[in-house]
């Protein structure tokens, strides 16, 4: 039976979500930016990209696709560059408020949101305690994974927080109905593909295998628990479809722009023992990272990795959670067999739960032939390291360790644990040693100074010359705030592109120099065609190659930030159109869904 929340209790968990919220911003905002002026490094490339966005927005609107940008390594993809968030949140806040600011309240939106859904979750999903859905929500609300990914600069990471809304829509798609698709379903479906979308524009690429672990193993439990998954498989199915085809306009060139530059070659670093791989997530997890395990556990690691690829932190709460829930239940057999009866017919998928949970382990396990082989898998071998994958650990031991403290403890006690438990994760969090996000060296001073004159103006700068930084010997140099060059007119050549690798090691430079884009060499100007990335074989181009002397049209529109005329293939052309009528009709659907369902709910009543 699925509970319907009553006026109260939507009145309470949003005053309770509200006074969390501010808690957050009490925890958070003095990092945006710290008491030294700077934020986290990786703002480096998110704050110019969205200064980039805006200026793109200035010159043809915020729904006009941004499909190149002239500001980085001489003209770049935007649209189908895997990291670009134009049609995201924080690049709408930009329409707004500046570039350092859109990115925090972005942070605290996707936080509300993840609180929001992981309470809708527990608590209409798996039937939970008011009490124990507002703890697991506020665990989920305040895991270390979201936070500190965006205290260093990976605003790409912000949809993770949608995950356990997506789980509830798939779970919510069908309630009561049969087999059949009611219009309350079609809703479900309908906003499941449009997060599942969002997801992807918003460049959460690098997160989407996790994210699909974690969404298998909460539909599988939830199967187990109240014997009937089908209902959900079928959604999952059918929800990621059309949220595929509502991204294939950015996804289709973003695999082939990612294809043109594989980065096989990078190490993939790993634990030298399944004991210390074990402790490293333990740690990660429910402490906080230990530089000695990290040191004595890693082997085969080509690049240095800050404290925030190992912060995943839920708090010891849970685990503390699981460890007396399980003592009480075995103190008490009857309760322990009634909590067991369920999963007596379903083998197979306790075997999926378990492998699920064992698939982030598997991936960060190094012996030299595992790792060989690895590195054959698409997505994993252009990977420098995967310990992302334990994200897929926050939302399962939270819902694990909620589902045991629901049946172990008695009702009356509820809600006494759960406000302790709340007290304790926001104490725990206050006390936690954030020196390393304070002490952040990239200044967005520049950045959102530019922003605020193009604002007061509406006027965005052009680009007129490819410049780069050097030293006192004029040897080229690349400081954390190299892709600021933009607010100065100038496209940086050595700019900050992951996709090229980190240290630019597949970039296709060719004849792209320091000086004026109008300089022309051997029948080219100093300026890349980005068209050449995407849709070469079309524009008769390789990746990489300038803008011809016949082009100077199409150059000097470029690099204004004003569309210029290139060939779009037909495939492209044709998933445009696609996505777009399939976003259009779910749009409507979602406006008329009231009316609809009102139509739905009289017919049915006449029937009655």
């Amino acid at each position: 039976m699925r509970l319907k929340p009553q006026t109260s209790e939507l009145i309470f968990v949003t005053i309770s979500g509200s006074i969390l919220l501010l808690c957050y911003h009490w925890l958070f905002s003095s990092f945006f930016p710290a008491a030294n002026g700077h934020v986290g490094e990786d703002y480096s490339y998110i704050l110019p990209h969205l200064l980039d966005g805006y200026y793109w927005q200035i010159n043809n609107g915020a729904w006009a696709p941004q499909w190149f940008s002239p500001a980085f390594c001489g003209g770049l993809p935007a649209f189908p560059n895997p990291q670009d968030i134009y049609y995201s949140l924080p690049q709408w806040f930009t329409l707004i408020t500046d570039p350092l600011h859109a990115s925090y309240y972005t942070m605290l939106t996707f936080a509300t949101l993840g609180f929001a859904g992981f309470y809708l979750l527990l608590r209409l999903s798996f039937n939970m305690s008011i009490p124990v859905a507002l703890l697991g929500a506020t665990l989920f609300m305040f895991n270390g994974f979201y936070s500190t990914r965006l205290l260093i600069g990976h605003v790409t990471f912000h949809a993770f927080m949608l995950t356990p809304m997506i789980a509830f829509m798939l779970l919510s798609a069908g309630g009561r109905a049969s087999n059949g698709f009611d219009s309350r379903r079609l809703l479900s479906l309908a906003i499941t593909a449009l997060l599942l979308s969002y997801a992807v524009y918003s460049s959460m690429l690098h997160l989407i295998l996790p994210v699909i672990l974690i969404l298998v193993f909460i539909g599988t439990l939830h199967g187990i628990i109240h014997a009937d998954s089908g209902r959900f498989w079928l959604n999952l199915v059918i929800a990621g479809g059309l949220g595929i085809v509502l991204a294939l306009p950015k996804l289709a060139p973003a695999i082939i722009f990612t294809y043109n530059f594989e980065r096989s070659y990078y190490l993939l670093p790993g634990a030298n023992g399944f004991t210390g791989l074990l402790k490293l997530v333990l740690e990660s997890l429910f402490l906080q990272p230990s530089a000695a395990t990290v040191k004595e556990v890693l082997v085969n690691q080509q690049w240095r990795l800050g404290r925030h690829e190992f912060e995943y932190g839920i708090t010891f709460i849970p685990l503390l959670i699981i460890l007396l829930s399980a003592a009480l239940l075995l103190a008490y057999p009857a309760k322990l067999r009634q909590s067991l009866k369920c999963q007596a017919t379903t083998c197979l998928q306790i075997v999926l739960l378990v492998l699920i949970l064992a698939l982030p382990l598997a991936v960060n396990f190094y012996t030299p032939d595992w790792n060989a082989m690895l590195k054959t898998l698409p997505v994993i071998k252009d990977s420098s390291n995967l310990l992302r994958w334990f994200c897929v650990y926050i939302p399962v031991t939270i819902l694990i360790a909620m589902l045991m403290l629901e049946k172990a403890v008695p009702v009356r006690l509820l809600v006494y644990i759960a406000s302790i438990a709340i007290v304790a994760v926001i104490g725990i969090n206050a006390g936690t040693d954030r020196h390393y996000y304070s002490a952040q060296d990239y200044d967005p001073n520049r950045i959102v100074k530019a922003y605020k004159q193009a604002k007061k103006s509406r006027h965005a700068v052009t680009i007129r010359n490819v410049a780069t930084y050097t030293d006192k010997q004029g040897n080229p140099v690349t400081p954390t705030f190299r892709n600021d060059t933009l607010i100065l007119g100038a496209s940086q050549l050595l700019c900050y592109e992951a996709v090229f690798g980190y240290g630019l090691e597949l970039f296709p430079r060719g004849s792209l120099h320091a000086g004026p884009i109008s300089r022309v060499r051997d029948g080219r100007f100093n300026l890349k065609n980005p068209a050449c990335y995407i849709f070469g074989k079309v524009n008769h181009c390789q990746p990489g190659d300038h803008f011809l002397l016949a082009q100077k049209n199409e150059m000097e529109a470029f690099a204004d930030y004003r569309p210029y005329n290139f060939v779009m293939p037909v495939w492209q052309l044709i998933i445009n159109w696609v996505s777009l009528c399939l976003l259009l009709c779910i749009s409507i659907y979602c406006l008329l869904y009231p009316l609809i369902s009102n139509m739905s709910f009289r017919g049915s009543k006449r029937k009655g």
